[in-house]
């Protein structure tokens, strides 16, 4: 079987689990349009719908601590497949539910399972696909996101809620079934050691060219050497603690340990880049534009009822379904940087002009009815394509490429560890800043946002495209771009040289 196929059959597995959780986010709107339409089986207060909406992230930052620790005591492809469990438990769990409990505690799997899911995914796929493919496989992560919150709305409008949620159930099933013929990751049997089974690994998942044995070779003896500079510090702190016993020096040596580790270019660098990364992500609109787009879309187009902005929510729900397809094209062929600020560039231009021409209209500056009329979806438009086309894909690819091995998964769950009070943030304040300086106010602060996080990662994110996760972990050391040369020449003989 050819190396591309296996690679996309294993990251299928991560994509269908994604597609299930997209269905999770999208599953409490068909809920409460049900039971509030039919009047059962229970009744939901406002109280009971913003916990059931919301406690999702409560678990999410339980399960971004838990998913290290599987990734790195039992592997990638271990930790994947416990993710699943709590998702398809879930659904379970709202079939069989009829009371507030209950969906409370299916939200409560659902959000433990996005939460072991996030800092694993954008790893799973670094760490099994060919460089070449990284970006557009990576990308295909907004597409499954968005695929199935759509997917949970289309069955939602045709089944029973119930049956919606057996439906939903389907994925995370396919998922296991795909995970468990999956091979385990490289890059962890390397960091462990086996790199018998690393190599066989490596071999189904990327074929055995020349190419492929130079970039294997290259993270085994990149993996000892770290190795060797940890043993002969571990022997010296070893040394020193026989010769100097004192009170709680090993919670000294760690805490001393922690803090050398964020010391490291290498490690403190791309936390701060996946850290802006996921701002942006949150504070651009991710998830404030479907949850509250009848509400933006009334204040950017001047309209009272949300009935009158419903064909206008429908393209923009359009457009970034298409985005999405088309960012996996531009992930291949175009530069990370380039599509990065040229997307944030766009999209903080897009936000202000529509808060600048909201600001003119209220004014009555701009009083000509063609402008009135068609300027705000256009701005609308244009805002939706550089926000999906570009920053929305480039969240998952960037904080997937960049942590070095040694840190991956620490680094991945620090991050990934904001998500989680981004979301609540940006949800929980967007309706009080609409209601206080109003949309055209809201978005000027997310411009700003977005600027000073864009600012921020222009001068410290390298280029990552085609390169390898070596390669980009050396160019956060400050070592120059890591060819045949300046690997062999970390061994020597045999001889590991710092």
């Amino acid at each position: 079987m050819n190396s591309f196929i296996k690679q996309a059959f294993v990251v299928s597995g991560a994509a269908l689990n994604i597609v299930g959780h997209g269905c999770a986010h999208g599953f409490p709107a068909v809920l409460f349009a049900q039971l509030k339409r039919d009047g059962g089986p229970v009744t939901l207060t406002d109280h009971d719908t913003s916990w059931i909406a919301s406690i999702v992230g409560v678990m999410g930052i339980v399960g971004n601590f838990i998913s290290p620790v599987l990734m790195t005591r039992f592997g990638r492809q271990k930790a994947h497949l416990l993710c699943t469990i709590p998702a398809l438990l879930g659904w379970i769990v709202f079939v069989l539910g009829n009371t507030v409990p209950l969906f409370l505690l299916a939200r409560l799997l659902h959000g433990l399972a996005l939460g072991l899911r996030t800092p694993l995914a954008a790893i799973l796929v670094a760490e099994y696909t060919d460089p070449r493919y990284r970006g557009a496989f990576l990308g295909t992560f907004a597409i499954s996101l968005g695929l199935g919150i759509l997917l949970s709305h289309v069955w939602g409008a045709h089944l029973t809620w119930k049956m919606t949620a057996i439906v939903c159930s389907i994925f995370p099933i396919i998922s296991m079934v795909i995970i468990s013929l999956s091979p385990e990751s490289p890059s962890w049997l390397v960091s462990k050691g086996k790199y018998d089974d690393a190599k066989k690994a490596f071999r189904w998942l990327r074929g055995n060219g020349e190419e492929q044995r130079e970039e294997l070779e290259t993270m085994i003896k990149s993996q000892e050497r770290e190795k060797h500079l940890e043993e002969s510090r571990k022997n010296g702190e070893l040394q020193e603690n026989l010769k100097n016993k004192r009170l709680f020096k090993s919670t000294i040596d760690t805490i001393k340990t922690v803090l050398k580790i964020f010391k490291k270019k290498e490690f403190y660098k791309p936390l701060i880049i996946a850290i802006c990364m996921l701002i942006v992500f949150e504070f651009g609109g991710a998830h404030m534009v479907p949850a509250y787009g009848n509400l933006i879309l009334q204040a950017v187009l001047d309209k009272d009822d949300p009935k009158d902005v419903a064909w206008q929510f429908t393209v923009i729900d359009l457009l970034r379904t298409v985005c999405a397809f088309l960012a996996i094209f531009l992930l291949k062929n175009v530069k990370r940087r380039s599509i990065l600020f040229s997307s944030g560039a766009m999209t903080v231009l897009s936000l202000t002009v529509i808060s600048i021409f909201i600001y003119l209209r209220k004014a009555e500056i701009l009083t000509h009815s063609f402008m009135l009329d068609t300027v705000p979806m256009l701005l609308m438009i244009v805002y939706t394509v550089s926000f999906c086309l570009g920053l929305v894909p480039l969240n998952w690819v960037i904080c997937g490429e960049v942590f070095p091995l040694t840190y991956r998964s620490l680094g991945s769950t620090l991050s990934t560890s904001f998500l989680t009070p981004a979301f609540v943030v940006s949800m929980k304040t967007a309706p009080h800043l609409y209601s206080s300086i109003g949309v055209e106010g809201a978005f000027l602060v997310y411009s700003i946002t977005l600027t000073v996080c864009l600012l921020v990662m222009y001068f410290m994110l390298p280029e990552t495209k085609d390169r390898t996760l070596q390669n980009i972990e050396d160019s956060f050391k400050g070592k120059k771009d890591t060819d045949k040369e300046v690997q062999l020449s970390l061994i020597e003989n045999g001889t590991i040289v710092k």
